[in-house]
C-alpha cells in the first residue's frame, strides 16, 4: 500500500508547523493504530507518504477504507484549505526485500496507482480487485488500463467506491457515519478460509514477508494457481561448458514459461540451487510464493542431449509428474523445437492437469480461477460428455460472474457449448444458433482483454468455423499460430479450415507439420491424426488415411473419428473390420445418422469439401447400413 498527502507541498508553504502536528495526530490517533489492527507493517515514511505491508490483501484494503473515512471524520471541521487528505494505491506483486526495505514493480505499481487516486480515494490493480471482490462490501469502478511512469505494460486500475453490494458480507462492526465493514478475521481463521480454496497471489499488500516475518506473525501466503519456479539445472558432465548450457537452458525454460499469459512464473535469479545444498521444497515454494518446482538434469552425448525434467509440489514437496526428453543434435533447429520449448509445452499440460485434480478436490472455489478449474476437471471427467460438459458451463458462467472479464472463463465457455453440440443428437440446432452468437461476443471480448493469449485467438478460430466464417477463422488462427509458431494444435486447425476450404493437398502438409510437431512436445499426435486421416481420406488415398485414422479413434475416443473409421475400412472393402467399427460407434453415439454426421462435418464447408465428403466418407458409411435419418 503506498499513501500519499495531497498537496503536501502547498499545506507545508501556508503553515509548516501545523501541518506537521497535524500529520503527527492523525499517525498516533488513527493511521498507526488502525495499521496495526489490521496486522500492518510501515515499511518507510516519505515525509508526505507512507509506504506499507499487510498480512493479506483483504485487511489492507480493509484498513486503507478505514483510515479514509476515518480522515472523513476527522476533517469534518477543518476549513477546507487546511485538511489533510490521502491518495492510496494498493497492488499485489512480486518485490525483492532488502532488510527491512521492499523494491520491485510490485511496489512500483503501488506508487502509481496512489498518483491516479482522487483526494481522499483509494485505487488498486486488477490482482487485488479480482481477490476481493465477493469478499468486501466496496463497489469497483473500473478507469482501464492505464499507462504509468516506468511500467512496461499498462496498467488495470479500479477506483475504491465505498458503497456496499447488494450481495456482499454484511456481518459488520459500525463505522460512526458510514457504511458498515465487515469485521477482521483472525489471522487463524484467514488462514483457514484461504486454505479452503480462495485465490490469492500471496504477496500482500505489495510486499512479501520473509520467513522469520511468516514466523512472526503466523500467517503463510497461498501462492496463486499454475505458479512456478525453475530450479538451476544440473549438469551430469560437471564441466564448465555443460554448466554453462544447463544454465542457458534454465534461463530458456522460465522464459518460455512465461509467455504462458496464465501463469506466474517466479524469476530464475531467486531460485535456490539445488545441489549446492540439501533444500526442502516446501520452504522454498513459501519463499518463492508458487505452487510448484522444476527441477532438472541435463546429459550430454555425443549425437544426442537428454534431460530429466521433475515437477515437484511445493505444498507436500512430493514429485507430481516426471519426464524425460531427448534432443538431436544432428537434426537442423528448424525441423525441431528447441529443448526450451518442448520442455515448456510438456510442463504446461502437467501443472495445469495438477491443478484441475486441485482445485476438483477443494471443498469451497473461492475465485475464478477455482471454478474454471473445477471446470475444467468436470469437462474431461470422462463420464457422460454431454453432462459433464453441462455441469462445467456453471463453473465457467460463475467465474464469469465474479469477474467477466475473466479470459480463461470466457475462453472455456465455449468448449463446453461446442461439446454438448456435437455430442447430444438430441440437442435443439436452433438453440445452437443462439448460443453460437454468445459465443461470437465472448470470444471478441477475451481477445480485446488480451490480444497476445494465442489460446484465445485459437478459440475464437472454432467459434468462427462454426459460424461458417472461414476466411475470418482463418485470420484468427494465423493470429495464434504467429502468438505460439510451435503449437501444434494451431497448425491443425489451420489444416481443418485449409480441407473446409478445398484445399486438401495443403491441409495434408500443415497436419504432417502438426504431427511433427506434436510428437517432439508432448509424445502423442492428437488433433493433427486427424486431419492427416481426413486429408488423405478426401484426396481418396484411403491406405494413407487408414493408419492415421485408426490412431485417432484410439487415442481421442470421438465417435466423429470411429464413422471416419467405418466408411475407410467400408471403402476399401474390408466388412469384417468395418462391422467391428461401426458397432463400436453405434456404442458411443447411439443416435448416430448420416445426416448428423454431415452436420457436423460439413456445415461450414465449401460446396468442393462437401463434394468430396460425399464421395469418400458419406457413401462409405452407406455401404456399412448407417442410417441416413433418425427412424420415426
Amino acid at each position: 500500500m503506498s499513501a500519499d498527502v495531497v498537496g503536501y507541498s502547498r499545506l507545508m508553504g501556508r503553515d509548516e508547523g501545523g501541518t506537521l502536528a497535524g500529520l503527527k495526530a492523525h499517525r498516533r490517533d488513527l493511521i498507526d493504530p488502525k495499521i496495526d489492527e489490521y496486522g500492518g507493517r510501515i515499511v518507510k515514511t516519505t515525509g508526505d507518504g507512507l509506504l506499507l505491508e499487510f498480512p493479506s490483501i483483504v485487511d489492507a484494503v480493509r484498513c486503507a477504507v478505514e483510515l479514509q473515512r476515518g480522515m472523513i471524520e476527522r476533517n469534518a471541521e477543518v476549513p477546507e484549505e487546511e485538511r489533510i487528505r490521502f491518495r492510496v494505491g494498493i497492488n499485489v506483486g512480486d518485490v525483492i526485500i532488502d532488510d527491512n526495505d521492499i523494491f520491485g514493480d510490485g511496489v512500483n505499481v503501488a506508487a502509481r496507482l496512489q498518483t491516479l487516486a482522487e483526494p481522499g480515494g483509494i485505487c488498486v490493480s486488477r490482482a487485488v480487485r479480482d481477490q476481493v471482490l465477493d469478499k468486501l462490501s466496496f463497489r469497483f469502478e473500473d478507469l482501464g488500463a492505464q499507462t504509468v511512469k516506468n511500467i512496461a505494460r499498462p496498467v488495470e486500475v479500479y477506483r475504491i467506491r465505498d458503497e456496499p453490494t447488494s450481495d456482499a458480507v454484511t456481518d459488520a462492526r459500525p463505522v460512526p457515519g458510514v457504511d458498515p465493514l465487515p469485521t477482521r478475521r483472525s489471522q487463524s481463521t484467514t488462514w483457514r478460509w484461504l486454505a479452503a480454496g480462495a485465490f490469492s497471489l500471496g504477496f500482500i499488500g505489495i510486499g512479501a514477508w520473509s520467513l522469520s516475518q511468516r514466523s512472526q506473525t503466523g500467517t503463510t501466503p497461498v501462492p496463486p494457481p499454475l505458479s512456478v519456479a525453475v530450479l538451476p539445472f544440473a549438469a551430469a558432465g560437471g564441466n564448465r561448458d555443460d554448466d554453462q548450457i544447463a544454465a542457458a537452458l534454465t534461463r530458456d525454460l522460465t522464459t518460455n514459461l512465461s509467455r504462458w499469459r496464465w501463469a506466474t512464473v517466479a524469476s530464475v535469479n531467486k531460485a535456490p540451487d539445488s545441489r549446492a545444498k540439501e533444500f526442502d521444497a516446501r520452504i522454498v515454494g513459501r519463499e518463492l510464493n508458487v505452487r510448484y518446482l522444476v527441477d532438472g538434469e541435463l546429459r550430454r552425448g555425443s549425437d544426442k542431449d537428454a534431460i530429466t525434467i521433475h515437477l515437484i509440489d511445493t505444498r507436500s514437496g512430493a514429485n507430481a509428474w516426471s519426464d524425460r526428453l531427448e534432443f538431436d543434435l544432428l537434426r537442423p533447429p528448424e525441423e525441431q523445437p528447441a529443448p526450451a520449448v518442448r520442455l515448456a509445452r510438456r510442463l504446461r499440460t502437467a501443472i495445469y492437469e495438477t491443478e484441475m485434480r486441485r482445485a476438483a478436490a477443494s471443498p469451497v472455489p473461492g475465485s475464478a480461477w477455482d471454478l474454471v478449474l473445477r471446470g475444467d476437471a468436470a469437462l474431461n471427467a470422462g463420464n457422460d460428455r454431454v453432462t459433464d460438459a453441462r455441469d462445467a458451463r456453471k463453473l465457467y458462467d460463475e467465474a464469469l460472474r465474479i469477474d467477466p472479464s475473466f479470459v480463461p472463463a470466457l475462453l472455456s465457455i465455449p468448449n463446453a457449448v461446442l461439446t454438448v453440440m456435437y455430442n447430444d443428437p438430441d440437442a435443439d440446432r436452433s438453440r445452437f444458433v443462439q448460443e453460437l452468437d454468445e459465443l461470437d461476443k465472448l470470444t471478441t471480448r477475451a481477445v480485446s482483454v488480451d490480444p497476445k493469449d494465442a489460446s484465445a485467438w485459437y478459440i475464437r478460430s472454432n467459434v468462427l468455423v462454426e459460424l461458417r466464417r472461414l476466411e475470418e477463422a482463418l485470420a484468427a488462427d494465423a493470429k495464434a499460430e504467429a502468438l505460439d509458431p510451435f503449437n501444434a494444435t494451431f497448425t491443425a486447425q489451420h489444416a481443418a479450415i485449409a480441407l473446409m476450404l478445398d484445399q486438401p493437398d495443403e491441409a495434408l502438409a500443415l497436419a504432417e507439420r502438426a504431427m511433427s510437431l506434436d510428437r517432439g512436445l508432448l509424445g502423442e499426435e492428437g488433433f493433427s491424426l486427424r486431419m492427416v486421416c481426413e486429408a488423405n481420406f478426401l484426396l481418396g488415398r484411403y491406405s494413407e488415411a487408414m493408419p492415421a485414422c485408426e490412431k485417432a479413434a484410439v487415442q481421442s475416443n470421438l465417435w466423429g473419428d470411429q464413422a471416419w473409421l467405418v466408411a475407410g475400412y467400408t471403402q476399401q472393402g474390408d466388412l469384417t473390420r468395418a462391422s467391428v467399427a461401426k458397432a463400436e460407434l453405434l456404442k458411443r453415439q447411439p443416435g448416430f445418422t448420416i445426416e448428423r454426421f454431415k452436420a457436423e462435418e460439413a456445415s461450414a464447408g465449401s460446396a468442393g469439401y462437401l463434394r468430396r465428403l460425399e464421395m469418400h466418407v458419406l457413401v462409405g458409411l452407406r455401404k456399412a447400413g448407417l442410417p441416413d435419418k433418425k427412424l420415426p
